[in-house]
């Protein structure tokens, strides 16, 4: 088996094998007890992507970690219990907003001290921080309302996507590892577009998509932190995974949700490639410069 045929494998295949199993197990219990969403649904896909992290990555060998990519596995282990919390506080939004907000601030600070002073240089660092926290917290919580108000396959999907469409982008921005994890959430992303296809009137919930959109959001961080990526390309992507805004709208509501679902898919595409486009030239253009 090839280097890449055995990322892929470890990295996405196995990953998505383990999450479907686990949500099939959930999602009989939705079946069976009628609740439009469940509890366990960010365990099981938490647990795909840190097999995932130990495979390709591997597992922090102590605490606090003292490398940016075991940030990442500790953060996928937080995301799991919180995402169990949101499922539990739906009927508070307030306290779901202030843990969020907590949780973000807490996650970036630890993970982007050690650029403070180094990087960033005197009250630079303490505002890039709260920024990029505060940005992450913003585009999750609206992340969040969408998982709430939509039931079916669409939010999973696009979020699949833009994890997916990310991974290149971080991959030619000289990002092999954040390129990686990028795809290990697209692929447990990825299992709940075929459940919500199944269970129509599924709703995966702002508990269900905490580990998604808290997990891709800490990574853009890390990618704008440490590689370092241009925020321009962070914010595309941000912007393109919103598509399913535009359901909400006025011109789409009453529209056949096929209709509409295509839309939101053309528009999140139509973002991705047109930042893919030109890092995709940036990387060959400083590849051939260096003689690659």
């Amino acid at each position: 088996m090839s280097f890449l045929a055995q990322q892929i494998f470890w990295g996405a295949v196995l990953p998505a094998v383990i999450t479907a199993a686990l949500l099939v197990l959930l999602w009989r219990a939705w079946r069976r007890e009628g609740v439009p969403s469940h509890g366990g649904t960010p365990i099981a896909l938490a647990l795909g992507y840190l097999f995932a992290h130990w495979r390709v990555i591997g597992v922090p060998m102590g605490f606090p970690p003292v490398d940016s990519n075991d940030w990442l596995f500790v953060t996928a282990a937080l995301l799991a219990i919180w995402g169990i919390i949101e499922h539990f506080l739906a009927s508070k939004p307030a306290q779901r907003d202030v843990g969020r907000l907590m949780l973000a601030a807490t996650m970036s600070y630890f993970a982007l001290r050690p650029l403070m002073g180094n990087v960033w240089q005197g009250a630079s660092g303490a505002l890039w921080i709260a920024s990029l926290a505060a940005g992450w917290w913003f585009w999750w919580s609206l992340q969040a309302r969408l998982a709430d108000e939509q039931p079916g396959f669409l939010l999973p999907l696009i979020l699949s996507m833009v994890a997916g469409g990310g991974g290149f982008i971080l991959l030619w921005s000289n990002s092999s590892s954040l390129s990686q994890m990028s795809g290990a959430v697209a692929a447990v992303a990825g299992v709940l577009v075929p459940l919500s296809l199944w269970r129509r009137n599924g709703v995966v919930g702002a508990g269900g998509v905490a580990f998604l959109a808290g997990m891709l959001g800490f990574i853009w961080i890390e990618a704008i932190g440490f590689v370092p990526v241009p925020v321009w390309r962070v914010a595309a992507m941000a912007l393109a995974s919103l598509s399913p805004l535009l359901m909400l709208t006025p011109p789409l509501r009453h529209r056949s949700v096929w209709i509409a679902a295509a839309l939101c898919v053309v528009v999140t595409a139509a973002v991705l490639i047109a930042v893919m486009v030109p890092t995709y030239r940036a990387y060959m253009a400083s590849a051939g410069a260096y003689g690659y």
